[in-house]
């Protein structure tokens, strides 16, 4: 009866895991109030990998960031809940206030929507990049 217990209980602490499937399809990112989806726009594919320990990044054009120019990226995954990851980017240098490398939220916060915040700042806290899923 303990045994019984214990494994559940153990079985209902253990968190669920990020469903890749949030993932899929085509995705644009908005900043403001402009059309998202059209066709003009920059669209984003990612890819989870199977044992959810790497997120790659894949642009269907070059992209400048504080990383360097490039259509793909790659983030090790630190972290995941039923609805986030948490990514260090490959070739990460930029520096959190405690000296760290930064890691970054990739919050589904709506079916077809996401959020991005940096683990540093206030919890709810969050950029101002709305991901939208334009296709499946």
């Amino acid at each position: 009866m303990l045994a019984t217990l214990l494994l559940t209980a153990a079985a209902a602490a253990t968190p669920t895991p990020f469903d890749a499937a949030q993932l899929s399809g085509s995705w644009s990112d908005s900043v403001n109030t402009n059309s998202v989806c059209e066709e003009a726009r920059h669209f984003t594919r990612m890819q989870l990998s199977d044992d959810h320990q790497r997120l790659a990044i894949f642009n269907d054009r070059t992209w400048k960031s504080k990383l360097g120019e490039t259509n793909r990226f790659a983030a090790t995954v630190v972290a995941e809940t039923e609805r986030s990851l948490t990514l260090r980017y490959d070739n990460e240098t930029r520096l959190n206030d405690a000296g760290k490398l930064v890691e970054w939220q990739l919050i589904i916060v709506a079916p077809g929507v996401y959020r991005w915040r940096e683990t540093g700042w206030p919890e709810g806290k969050v950029n101002g990049v709305v991901g939208i899923r334009c296709s499946p």
